[in-house]
């Protein structure tokens, strides 16, 4: 008898609906792709997978900590490529001469192009989580929402990118608030994103908000009305968005 984990992933959470949230990570250890993509499954969900052009550019925001040529989740099965995820690879950003004959593909750390080589090739790699945003409808303080993601899910939501910005807006249509905390605060004079995301895309409701809020807003709220993102006091009590991980299901085989 053998005990497998399987994850299973439902359809959206495999990247082919815009629900999915794909955080990468670099792990600069060298590793086969076989080693990376277990170690991959063990501490995170998967190697990392991009399936489209936004999806690819998201990734490429994230991969700026990569030092060296590093495995993503793309190999060669009975001559097609497919992304781990189940996905087959129709758009792939080869680098120039490639792909040649090797079955396993990493991203260059020069060009930010793919390319192949031997799947035993040790190499540095990227592992993602995949999340899914979800609106609880309790009503909480912004700590009191953050503690309650962070116990019950993964945390806070940050809507960093237009395609979470965008699964978020059609999630609040049902939020009992007309405002909904999210993963963003002010501290030691600036905002961030307690994901620690890059806050590169913005959404505010206006700009002078932005730069200095009042001492008692110092906490941030996606507006269902506005579809802005506005300065709310700390202890105001609202629904709130949280990243939801992918169930898991142990089974005996």
């Amino acid at each position: 008898m053998k005990t497998t984990l399987t994850v299973l992933l439902i359809f959206q959470l495999y990247g082919l609906a815009t629900c999915a949230i794909k955080r990468h990570y670099y792990i600069n250890e060298m590793k086969t792709w076989d080693e990376a993509q277990q170690y991959c499954r063990i501490n995170y969900h998967h190697l990392s997978t991009f399936t489209d052009e936004i999806e690819e550019q998201q990734f490429l925001k994230e991969a700026v900590s990569q030092t060296s040529d590093a495995w993503v989740g793309l190999n060669k099965t009975f001559e097609t490529w497919t992304w781990t995820t189940g996905e087959l690879a129709r758009q792939i950003s080869w680098g120039p001469r490639q792909p040649e004959t090797d079955n396993c593909a990493f991203i260059n750390d020069y060009s930010k192009k793919l390319h192949d080589d031997k799947c035993s090739s040790f190499h540095t790699f990227f592992c993602m989580k995949i999340f899914e945003i979800v609106l609880v409808h309790q009503s909480e303080s912004w700590e009191g929402a953050l503690d309650y993601c962070r116990h019950h899910h993964d945390d806070l939501a940050s809507l960093s990118s237009n395609r979470s910005m965008t699964d978020a807006l059609s999630k609040i249509t049902g939020a009992q608030t007309q405002y909904v905390w999210i993963g963003l605060r002010f501290l030691a004079g600036r905002w961030f994103w307690i994901s620690r995301d890059d806050l590169i895309f913005k959404v505010w409701s206006s700009d002078e908000q932005l730069q200095c809020p009042a001492q008692n807003q110092r906490c941030a709220a996606l507006d269902k009305n506005t579809k802005t993102w506005t300065p709310r006091d700390c202890e105001e009590k609202l629904n709130f968005l949280c990243f939801k991980w992918p169930e898991v299901k142990v089974s005996t085989a």
